[in-house]
């Protein structure tokens, strides 16, 4: 299916503003506009992220609450129990509390659910085995918002809860000490985007605050939570919440901080993941380190992701790390044959241009990599996809969506019929008897029917409209001002039309699944790499068809050094 390029009308008025008091060219300007950053004051806050841009920490719902129960805790020298989730999101907020309360002098202790035995979020029995242990308080990170019945158990137990998530709530919030919560609030001083690893780092800021004499904070609570902004922007990359506004300034304080101290943990598992130590990118968490992180959850037990993040202690660090690789690489394969599975089972299907979602199970899939598959068949067939793990009269579900198709809403009116529920626009994950599989099928499908039909069809965001001659040193280099990369702020696109193929194109790669060429418009020559699409385009370049409209991400590749400027393929068509 052909992809629509969206391309922006320009605002040459507002570019002209920009400009003036940024000091930056028009195609940055132009860019920036289509970030919805048409403010000058808010295009400088994200062109120059500042942490005294972060909002305080007191403002969030139910923070100045639960800041007073962790200070009763530190008093009284309760036990404190971090409950967290098995995601990346999950684990760096449960290393970041943890390594917090050593700080602040709290005993504490954590949990964290098994994906496959437990599922997500709290449930009863762990609660019954804390009551047994000791424990005072549970903390939650990343869950725990919408578990009604669970916090009643809670207190039924006699223990006190303390939530804190950033998860859309439901119809009912669960009823704890304090909830803190960015999605229960309006308030204009609120951002509402933060990860999981977001709010609890508000969380130990705001104790840290009341724990420091005066009006300035210590030294040691300073830097530790300058340190721990390397644990927030893994869980903040890997959770793909927006990287705008206060994750835009978290995230690049935080991958400074894991470029410089990373700590053991940290550092033995960039090794293993071939990230270079002093320039760790967003990219570099979202497809090396999140991946090894999340394959503890996904393939054995999330407390290996953990352990890897408190531990300070080198050979321990490269122990876990390497155990690590092992289940990334297990999960590679264990997620490519179910891919390639359902993929089949999809193309063999009379009426699959008549299915607006995808809602597939069975039997023999694992539960830890169900998200994954649903994600890449998004990508591919470009519709929302649920798929669910049977294990008997049980499913484990994980559901994808395309941009503008709100899975969260789409599933809602279903959650009756569910075991559990959770999720937000872009994603959601849920358990389901069996028999009620087909009935979700046709649920789904009934909501992609009534939505917009073009948010079916694969789409390119352009930015501009360019010529070669354009993409000068100067441009490229501002581009680069706009990282981190990521949800809500991709990489710039251009496009140019009325190009030639130049030369003959040359497939790269051990299968030659790449291709290179050098595309000109008769004025600028520039080389042109088109990533896993050496098999769509070699023939045809060869077979004549050289002119060409080409979306693209223009960057530096500094590989061995040379610096020349090259157009990352998004889409060619033939003219």
């Amino acid at each position: 299916m052909a992809a629509r390029w969206l391309v922006p009308t320009p605002d040459p008025a507002l570019q002209d503003t920009l400009t003036r008091h940024l000091g930056i060219t028009r195609p940055t300007a132009q860019v920036l506009i289509n970030r919805g950053l048409t403010d000058v004051d808010a295009a400088r806050a994200f062109l120059w992220p500042q942490l005294n841009n972060l909002s305080d920490p007191d403002v969030l719902p139910g923070m100045a609450e639960a800041v007073d129960r962790l200070c009763a805790a530190a008093r009284d020298k309760e036990r404190v129990l971090v409950y967290g989730d098995y995601d990346v999101d999950g684990t760096a907020a449960t290393a970041l509390l943890l390594r917090f309360f050593r700080v602040a002098g709290l005993d504490a202790e954590y949990y964290v659910p098994h994906r496959v035995d437990e599922g997500y979020g709290l449930n009863i029995a762990a609660i019954d085995e804390f009551k047994r242990r000791g424990i005072d308080l549970i903390i939650t990170v990343d869950c725990g918002v919408g578990a009604v019945e669970e916090a009643a158990r809670i207190r039924e137990v006699g223990l006190d809860l303390i939530v804190t998530d950033h998860h859309e709530p439901g119809e009912k919030v669960a009823a704890a000490c304090a909830v803190v919560d960015p999605k229960l609030t309006g308030g204009l001083h609120t951002f509402r985007e933060l990860s999981g690893v977001g709010v609890a780092f508000k969380l130990a800021w705001a104790v840290a605050k009341r724990f420091s004499p005066g009006q300035k904070m210590s030294p040691e609570f300073r830097q530790f939570l300058l340190n721990s902004l390397g644990l927030v922007a893994l869980g903040t990359v890997a959770d793909i919440v927006p990287l705008l506004d206060e994750n835009r300034v978290l995230v690049s304080y935080g991958l400074k901080a894991l470029s410089s101290a990373p700590g053991p943990g940290l550092r033995a598992l960039m090794d293993c993941s071939r990230v270079r130590s002093g320039q760790v990118k967003a990219t570099d968490v979202a497809f090396g380190l999140g991946p090894r992180l999340n394959a503890a959850g996904r393939m054995a037990d999330a407390e290996l992701a953990v352990r890897l993040m408190l531990t300070d202690d080198g050979a321990e660090g490269q122990r876990i790390a390497s155990e690590l690789e092992q289940h990334n690489r297990d999960r590679r394969k264990l997620q490519n044959d179910i891919f390639e599975e359902a993929r089949q089972r999809l193309l063999s299907q009379p009426d699959l241009d008549a299915c607006r979602a995808i809602v597939m199970a069975d039997q023999g899939w694992h539960p830890g990599v169900v998200g994954i598959v649903a994600s890449k068949l998004v990508d591919e067939f470009h519709r929302p996809a649920a798929m669910i793990a049977l294990e008997g009269d049980i499913g484990k579900g994980s559901a994808r969506s395309v941009p503008g198709f709100n899975l969260f809403d789409a599933l809602a009116p279903f959650r009756d019929r569910m075991i559990s529920f959770g999720g937000h626009a872009a994603a959601a994950g849920f358990q389901i008897a069996t028999g009620h599989v087909d009935e979700l099928r046709e649920h789904l499908n009934q909501a992609a029917v009534s939505a917009d039909p073009e948010l079916f069809q694969p789409v390119i965001d352009v930015d501009l409209e360019v010529q070669l001659a354009d993409l000068t040193e100067r441009v490229i280099s501002e581009f680069e001002m706009l990282r981190p990369f990521g949800q809500s702020n991709r990489q710039p696109v251009c496009a140019a039309r009325g190009l030639h193929i130049a030369g003959r194109p040359r497939l790269m790669g051990m299968k030659g699944q790449h291709i290179a060429f050098y595309v000109t418009d008769g004025v600028t020559s520039l080389r042109t790499i088109g990533f896993g699409r050496g098999e769509e385009l070699y023939d045809p370049i060869l077979a004549g068809q050289r002119d060409c409209s080409l979306a693209f991400a223009p960057r530096i590749n500094t590989w061995n050094g040379s610096g020349e400027l090259e157009l990352r393929i998004k889409d060619l068509k033939f003219e």
